[in-house]
């Protein structure tokens, strides 16, 4: 339970800021397409310098060591977000933001995945849920103080919960170290089923650079709703996630092939991102249900295909390397979309990133079959 809560408190962060920071960028700092972009690419691309020696870490001494650290990082870096007012400042601490992040969230993981009792996917299914509900608790907090006060108080209170935090971290789970060779995680990492696994997951994840840098922007411009309204759509989706990660975990795990939870993932997914685009709130809201529908099954399978693919005394480095690959799909979608919503329109970020997921499913069954011998 206090693994869960920590995830979800990391949740709470991302949420509060992830969808609704471009709100504020734009209208308070008059920051620009191409600079939020940026942004939101190196809030993405400081895992490719942290994820693998993370993880490896991880792998070698307590977990809960860097747990401890992600905290103090991400919350001295929070108080400072509150200050800057140009750009290139505003870049630094972000960057350093994006590290405490991952030192937070890659800690947590690898405590989960370290934990060989037996009903990994149904604590993966609790974990996920956790998160997911986290989200939903952190855009409708955020939502609400955007709406009622302003974005310095929200990231100090944010800062200051976090600072709090420290004194549980000593009941975590004390995982043990093992230590493997460099060369070792190459060996497991380059083979054909991890390679696919990896480049699908790639190309997926650009729609959350789309997200990141252009929903808050969609749903602000063309659905005219508030900080406050931003929060509770987003919320309706989170609870979706949270659900559908819950009951994969409890009752669909093993209902489905490897292939039929993939394209059904991906086609909610993809259908949802373009659909929701559609500039009547009802149904807006709908599509976007249907597309975290799409999502909560792609977290739930990454969860499951990383424990399945990987041994546990080298999961830690391995989670680190797929949550690199992860990165450089929301660092590429970021470089892309941002500059491309500002100039044509925040829609269009959202439908050709949904395009895209509908493009990997028959991908995906032709790597499913070459990787697995069968769909």
């Amino acid at each position: 339970m206090l693994l869960h809560f920590f995830i979800s408190a990391y949740a709470v962060i991302i949420s509060a800021l992830y969808f609704l920071l471009p709100l504020y960028l734009k209208g308070n700092l008059q920051f620009s397409g191409g600079q939020i972009g940026l942004l939101y690419a190196i809030l993405s691309l400081n895992s490719l310098v942290v994820a693998f020696p993370v993880g490896v870490t991880g792998d070698r001494y307590p977990a809960r060591f860097l747990t401890r650290m992600g905290l103090v990082v991400t919350a001295v870096s929070l108080w400072f977000l509150a200050i800057a007012r140009h750009f290139w400042p505003f870049l630094a601490i972000f960057w350093t933001f994006g590290v405490g992040l991952q030192l937070f969230r890659q800690s947590l993981e690898i405590m989960l995945f370290k934990d060989d009792a037996p009903g990994a996917t149904r604590r993966f299914g609790h974990f996920n849920a956790w998160r997911m509900g986290g989200m939903m608790v952190g855009v409708l907090f955020g939502g609400l103080c955007l709406h009622y006060l302003d974005f310095a108080v929200l990231v100090r209170i944010l800062s200051g919960g976090l600072l709090l935090m420290l004194v549980f971290t000593l009941r975590l789970p004390r995982t043990r170290g093992v230590r493997s060779s460099l060369g070792q995680y190459g060996r497991d990492f380059l083979t054909p089923p991890v390679l696919f696994f990896a480049t699908w997951l790639y190309l997926f994840t650009t729609h959350w650079g789309a997200e990141g840098t252009s929903l808050g922007l969609f749903l602000q411009n063309r659905l005219g709703l508030h900080p406050l309204g931003i929060g509770l759509y987003m919320a309706g989706e989170f609870a979706v996630v949270s659900l559908t990660a819950y009951c994969y975990g409890r009752f669909w795990a093993g209902r489905l092939s490897s292939w039929g939870f993939v394209s059904l993932a991906l086609f909610t997914s993809g259908s949802g991102h373009i659909l929701m685009t559609y500039p009547h709130l009802a149904w807006s809201f709908a599509w976007r249900a249907v597309h975290g529908l799409g999502d909560g099954l792609i977290l739930m399978e990454t969860y499951t295909t990383i424990a399945r693919l990987f041994h546990v005394d080298r999961v830690g480095g391995h989670a680190g390397l797929i949550s690199l690959v992860t990165t450089l799909g929301v660092f590429t979608g970021s470089l892309i979309f941002g500059p491309l919503g500002a100039r044509w329109g925040y829609q269009w970020p959202l439908i050709i990133s949904g395009a895209i997921s509908l493009a990997l499913i028959p991908w995906a069954y032709l790597g499913l079959r070459s990787v697995c011998n069968k769909p």
